[in-house]
Order: C-alpha cells, then sequence, then structure tokens
C-alpha cells in the first residue's frame, strides 16, 4: 500500500497526493448513477490510489449489524450478504471502539472472525479505520493486503482523512439512496444516555445551547471551485481581522496572556495552514469541507505528539476552525436566549461565562472537564442550576436544540430522550418540586442533633439576588460572600460607589440577619480581563488572595473603604481568604485601621461593631491556627482549597481530584486536629467547604466537632433533616476509632453505619 500526506501544491508531479484522492472522490461522487455504483466507484476509487490488494466500506445499519456495502479484492457476492454485529469481528471492533485497528497478521488476531463468503482467507495485513460523525460509527473503511506488513503512522493518519470525509458524504445524501441517508441520520438521532459525575443535584429538561456551537450543517463537495476558494479568501481575512483586534482590545495584557493571543495569532497567519486549506478546496471540496478536513488532519497529528505544549495548541486550531466555520457560514453566535428552556453544553467554562446567561432560561449545565469544586460548579450551586460533568463526547454527540434531561443527582445526561424517560424524569421534577416545598416548612425547625448538639446552619452566596434564600431556608445569615463574582464580571475594576451599593443591598436584604464578607479571593486562576496578572505555573497556589492585597494594597482598601460605608450603623463582619502567616493578619489589619481613620476624617458613620475573620486554607494555616486564631474573631475553613492542598490534587482537574476522598482518615484526622486547636484557643470555627452539600462528608464533619457549617442554599433544607436524624456523639465515637487505619476512606463503611441508623442520605 502506498497513500501520502496532503500536499500543499495541488499541482505537483506526485499523483498519490490526498488532494488528488479527494479530486478523484468528488469525481465518483458526481457520477449520475445509482447510489451502489457511485459508492462502487468510489471504492475503486481509493484502492486504486492507496494500491491496497483489498479496500473495503462497512456500513452500519439501524440495526446495530455492520453490512459490506462495496469491496474491491473480495468477492463481489458478498456485498450486501456479509454482515457482523456490532463489536465482532476486526471491523466490529473498530466500530465499536471508534479506534483505527493496525495488524499484519490479521487470522490470528483474537477478535478476527472468519466469513469464508468473502475470500479473503489468503489476506494478513489488516488496516480499519471507523466512519465518525457526530461522535457515532456510521461504519469502517478496511484495506487489507496479502503480505504481512506493517503500516505506518502516516498511512494510518492519511486513511484517517479519507474515513473523516466518508461519514460526512455518507450523512450528506450526496452518496446513499434518500431511505439509507434517512436511515444514517436516524442513527445519528437515537436517544442516548452519558453517565458522568453528579456536580449539582436536581432535575432539568431543555433545549441543548453551545458555548461554541458546532459546525453549521455544509455540503461536502463544491459546485464552483473558483467560488468556493473566493469563499475560503474572504473568511481567512475576516478571520484574520477578528484576531487583530483581539490583541488590540487587549493591548494591557502582559506575560503569558500576551503570548498566548500572540501565538493565536501566529497560527492564523500561519501559510502552511492556509495552503492546505487552498489545496483542499482545489481538490473539490467546499469551503466548509476543507476547513473541517484540515482540522481533522491537525488533530489526528497532534494528538500523536509527545510534547505537551503541542498537543495544548490543538485547542487553538480546533478554535481558530470553529471561527472560520462561523464566518462562512453567515451565523451569528447564539446565546442561552435561544429557547425558553435551554440547557448549556460546553467543555469547559469560567464563572463570568455562566454569569452571563439569562437566569430565566438556562435550566441545567452540561460540561467536559470541570471537577466538582471549580469556581463554575460553585457559582452553578449557588444558583441552583442542576450540572453534570465528565461528559466530554456531549459536544459530539448531541446538536443545538436537541431536547435533553440533566439528572444532577445521578450524574446522568439524556439526550433526545424517548416519551418515556421524559415522562419519567417530567414526575421527578415534580417531586423535587414537592420535596423542596417540604423543606421549606422545615425552614424553622432547630437543627439539633438526637443528642442534643446544636448546629448552626449559614448559606454561601455570591450574588445579591442570592440573599433572599435566607428566609426562604430558615439559615441564620451568610457564612461566606464571596465579593469577588463583581470583579470578575465588569470590563473594569468595580468602583467604591458600586461596590458599596451592593454590599449594602446585601445587608439590607438579610434584615438584620449576619453576612460575613470575604474580600475579593482573586488573582491565580480568577482574573478578569482588565487585570494584569503574572504567569504562576501553578495558579492556585500563586498571587492571590491576601497574598495579593498585601503586596497590592490598592484594591482591598477601596473594598474595605466599600464595606465600612456598606454597614454603617450596623454589625460588619469581613473575612480575608488564602491567609497563610499571622503576620498576614496583622497587615491586612493594618489597611482596615487606616480606612476606618480615614472614614473618621471624613467625618463617616462607621459600622456598630467590626469582626474579623480568617479563611483557613492552607495546611500552613491549619497546622498552626493557634496562631491565626490570636489575631482574629472567628475562623472559617475552606475546605475546598484545605483538601487541594493537602492531597496535592487540583481541584479542576478531574483527572487527580477524584481520586482522593475528604472521608480519607488521614484527611479527617487532620481536620480534627485543626478543631481542636481552635477550640484550645477560644475561637469560633466554621466549615464552608462546597463537600457539606454532601450528607455522608457533612454527617462526618459533625462527627469531628464542627458546630457551624455553611453551604449552597440548595443543600440547607436536606442537611437540617440530616442533623436532626443522627447522634453527634455516636458518630464521634465511631470516626475516633477509625482515624488510624489504614484505609484510603471511611465512605463506604460510613454510609452503611448511617444507613443502618434511618440517616436520610438523599
Amino acid at each position: 500500500m502506498n497513500i501520502e500526506t496532503p500536499n500543499p501544491d495541488p499541482s505537483a508531479p506526485n499523483g498519490r497526493s490526498t488532494t488528488e484522492l479527494f479530486r478523484r472522490m468528488h469525481d465518483a461522487v458526481a457520477q449520475d448513477v445509482s447510489a451502489q455504483k457511485r459508492l462502487d466507484l468510489l471504492t475503486s476509487v481509493i484502492a486504486k490510489h492507496v494500491e491496497s490488494d483489498v479496500c473495503s466500506i462497512y456500513l452500519r445499519r439501524p440495526d446495530d449489524v455492520l453490512e459490506l456495502y462495496s469491496t474491491v479484492g473480495l468477492n463481489r457476492e458478498a456485498v450486501h450478504s456479509t454482515t457482523l454485529d456490532w463489536g465482532e469481528g476486526l471491523v466490529g471492533l473498530v466500530a465499536k471502539s471508534h479506534r483505527p485497528l493496525v495488524t499484519d497478521d490479521a487470522p490470528h488476531h483474537p477478535a478476527f472472525a472468519y466469513r469464508p463468503e468473502t475470500g479473503e482467507d489468503k489476506l494478513h495485513s489488516f488496516l480499519g479505520v471507523p466512519l465518525i460523525r457526530s461522535g457515532k460509527s456510521l461504519g469502517v473503511l478496511v484495506l487489507q493486503n496479502t503480505t504481512s506488513r506493517k503500516y505506518t503512522d502516516e498511512e494510518v493518519e492519511a486513511v484517517q482523512a479519507v474515513a473523516a470525509l466518508l461519514a460526512e458524504i455518507s450523512a450528506s445524501g450526496e452518496l446513499l439512496s434518500s431511505e439509507e441517508t434517512a436511515a444514517v441520520g436516524e442513527m445519528l438521532h437515537r436517544p442516548e444516555r452519558l453517565r458522568g459525575y453528579a456536580i449539582v443535584s436536581g432535575v432539568a429538561i431543555g433545549r441543548a445551547v453551545f458555548l461554541q456551537p458546532p459546525a453549521p450543517k455544509h455540503k461536502v463537495f463544491a459546485n464552483d471551485v473558483s467560488r468556493e476558494s473566493d469563499r475560503l479568501d474572504k473568511a481567512i481575512e475576516e478571520l484574520r481581522a477578528s484576531v487583530d483586534d483581539m490583541l488590540e482590545r487587549n493591548a494591557s495584557l502582559g506575560g503569558v496572556s500576551r503570548e498566548v493571543i500572540e501565538t493565536y495569532r501566529l497560527f492564523a497567519y500561519d501559510r502552511g495552514w492556509k495552503d492546505r486549506l487552498q489545496a483542499a478546496v482545489l481538490s473539490g471540496l467546499t469551503a466548509e469541507a476543507a476547513v473541517e478536513q484540515v482540522k481533522n488532519e491537525n488533530r489526528a497529528r497532534m494528538l500523536q505528539a509527545r510534547d505537551s505544549y503541542l498537543r495544548e495548541r490543538l485547542h487553538d486550531l480546533d478554535d481558530l476552525a470553529h471561527r472560520m466555520l462561523r464566518l462562512l457560514s453567515g451565523e451569528p453566535r447564539k446565546n442561552g436566549n435561544a429557547y425558553d428552556e435551554c440547557i448549556l453544553v460546553a467543555q469547559s467554562m469560567g464563572p463570568a461565562e455562566l454569569l452571563e446567561y439569562d437566569r430565566d432560561s438556562l435550566k441545567g449545565l452540561v460540561l467536559g472537564e470541570v471537577s466538582a469544586t471549580s469556581h463554575v460548579a460553585i457559582v452553578a450551586r449557588a444558583l441552583n442550576i442542576p450540572m453534570v460533568t465528565g461528559v466530554s463526547e456531549a459536544l459530539e454527540r448531541c446538536e443545538e436544540g436537541d431536547e435533553l434531561v440533566v439528572d444532577g443527582g445521578a450524574g446522568e445526561l439524556h439526550i433526545r430522550p424517548t416519551s418515556d424517560v421524559l415522562e419519567t424524569f417530567v414526575a421527578k421534577l415534580e417531586f423535587q418540586t414537592e420535596r423542596q416545598a417540604e423543606f421549606a416548612k422545615e425552614k424553622d425547625l432547630q437543627a439539633r442533633t438526637r443528642d442534643g448538639q446544636d448546629i448552626s446552619i449559614m448559606m454561601n452566596a455570591g450574588l445579591v439576588l442570592d440573599i433572599p434564600h435566607l428566609h426562604e431556608t430558615g439559615a441564620k445569615g451568610v457564612g461566606l460572600f464571596r465579593t469577588e463574582l463583581q470583579f470578575l464580571i465588569g470590563s473594569q475594576l468595580p468602583s467604591v460607589s458600586e461596590q458599596t451599593a451592593i454590599y449594602k443591598e446585601a445587608l439590607l436584604l438579610a434584615d438584620g440577619k449576619p453576612i460575613i464578607f470575604r474580600t475579593a479571593d482573586i488573582g491565580g486562576d480568577k482574573t478578569a480581563d482588565y487585570m494584569k496578572h503574572g504567569n504562576d505555573v501553578n495558579p492556585a497556589m500563586g498571587w492571590r488572595g491576601l497574598r495579593m492585597a498585601v503586596d497590592r494594597p490598592g484594591m482591598i482598601r477601596q473594598q474595605l473603604r466599600a464595606l465600612l460605608a456598606a454597614a454603617a450603623g450596623r454589625e460588619l463582619r469581613i473575612m480575608f481568604p488564602m491567609v497563610t502567616l499571622a503576620s498576614e493578619i496583622d497587615v491586612a489589619r493594618g489597611f482596615l485601621s487606616r480606612e476606618i481613620e480615614r472614614a473618621k476624617r471624613a467625618g463617616k458613620t462607621l459600622p456598630k461593631d467590626i469582626k474579623i475573620g480568617a479563611m483557613i486554607e492552607t495546611p500552613a494555616a491549619a497546622w498552626r491556627v493557634g496562631a491565626i486564631a490570636s489575631k482574629v474573631d472567628f475562623l472559617s475553613v475552606g475546605g475546598n482549597d484545605l483538601a487541594q492542598f493537602y492531597f496535592a490534587a487540583d481541584r479542576d482537574s478531574e483527572r487527580v481530584q477524584r481520586r482522593y476522598d475528604p472521608l480519607n482518615p488521614g484527611f479527617l484526622e487532620f481536620l480534627k486536629h485543626m478543631v481542636d486547636r481552635a477550640r484550645a484557643a477560644k475561637s469560633p470555627l466554621s466549615y464552608c467547604g462546597e463537600q457539606a452539600t454532601d450528607p455522608v462528608t457533612a454527617a462526618a464533619l459533625i462527627g469531628i466537632g464542627i458546630r457551624e457549617l455553611s453551604m449552597p442554599a440548595t443543600a440547607i433544607g436536606p442537611f437540617r433533616r440530616l442533623v436532626r436524624l443522627i447522634n453527634a456523639e455516636e458518630i464521634s465515637a465511631w470516626i475516633d476509632e477509625r482515624l488510624e487505619t489504614p484505609q484510603e476512606s471511611l465512605r463506604k463503611e460510613f454510609t452503611k453505619f448511617l444507613t443502618a441508623r434511618g440517616v436520610e442520605l438523599e
């Protein structure tokens, strides 16, 4: 077999280039003959071009059987007679796995399935590549040789490019009969269920909306090559102009941020990229198909790269391709208002992007690669948006406008659900509403354990619109008001007056209930476009929170000034984030003292009382909590970051974050040590990590001595009911007996312990 990768120059003497193959495929598909004849012509073109003894195309039928539709080299009588079940044989394995399969001794491969009618007895080498469209295998392209040989990476890559084009043709209606094309469309739009990770509980039903929409549907082969070439040139010019504009609008960025955009610009102006696009168009493809083809070639090549930097650049190239496709289609980018009830689908996103969507229409969130403690998850939980993550394939499996069901409790996504499945979830949604109504009736009940331990329930908030939930849930107050969201969603730093208005409104809505305002925990991985930030390799452990404020006091002093003004005549509680050393509290108190003196000189009314707190998020602070407690009025455990640093597991990384459980005996012992030290220092201590939303973890936290927890509003009702069902001393004794065990997690055993005592955990 001999096949070469694309040649940028379509007039080159090398007649074996992939560009030439695409041109010949175009001519075959354009023939005015029967669908079967067109497919046979196409198979013959591929076989001749790659110099393979056998070239076969298997297509998937609606019953998931793979049928031999066309072949050169096998017995012609086998066409439409030879079939393989899904996953059967080498062909079935390729289709099921969605991955190419290469072997130089096919008959001895453990998955080999012999079909005597095909006459493939003497064939040894096998290369099978799936025809992937919308994340589904539509069939398999097979090349075989009588000699025993290894196919090179370049050959596999080139055949993948051909297979990708075949998949597009199969779905476009340009190859198969109308009935067969309809069958392919039916397969692409079957109901599907994807399993991911439960992040925010609840059920959401709506239509799919993409943060970055996939490419609009388009034809594969061009009717007018000259016109397609002109369209491509125009789109490239518009793309480059938009990238230049992006650089100009972000001229203030420096360091790594500037380098990222500059690198993106280099890709847009890359001559080789443009040449490959033009060569694909001159081979007979539409401009859209050319962009898709070159994107697939880049993807196949860069995914094999060992250099992690090169693999990361794949995102830049994909984004360029998506921008090009939108320019070619002339369609504007859609937003969350496209449907009255929508489910936002994205690979990843930040909290600011989420806040830009209309809350009335946004019902659910499906993300590919963020963790339960990521900032977007925290905001989604605060806004009570059911969320599932770990389902990257959702971006390929569904299309904009598809009906989706998000089951945030089970971590499931249903795409195009059947009527009976939809009815089930409609009923579940109604039950969810009824259950929340039950919790609302219990909001005035005391959160007291069976053995008489009172637990104080506080609420987390990040927006003024969260505050009314205080009264709906019966929470004692706001244990954590994340002020950084106001800094992240705007185009510039919020002024003192703007901040004052927000904090004052929050205090008014709280109606006398306390609010703990955490000063802006920004920097590191939480920055806005207007901020100048460095290039920390590990942003979570970098220049952020209080350590940024110590070095650059201008921002925190303005915020403290706004807080003092908003709380005039009221009690003010301020908490500093990311405290590592006790000396940092001294610096922060110094900033506050200067703002108090400034307000006095201006004749301003001060708060009637000011209490200062520290957030314990690092092992260093937890271990020396007594020293920090001596300098503040209260302490709060930031469980998300504390667990991240304890386990050295990035809270935003699915690969490592889920390997570690807060019910690890070592982590529980570490927390208990901190609780005991804080109690010895007579300092009030609360826990506001997102782990408290899990009832099993929450029960364990009470067991190690925590008596105040702050959590999202949606978790308060279930937590109050949990508290009233448990015996704190009994749990404490159970945990104490197991803190020295070598187990990685007490979760399974502790769950059984709670369930056996009638504790409701759902």
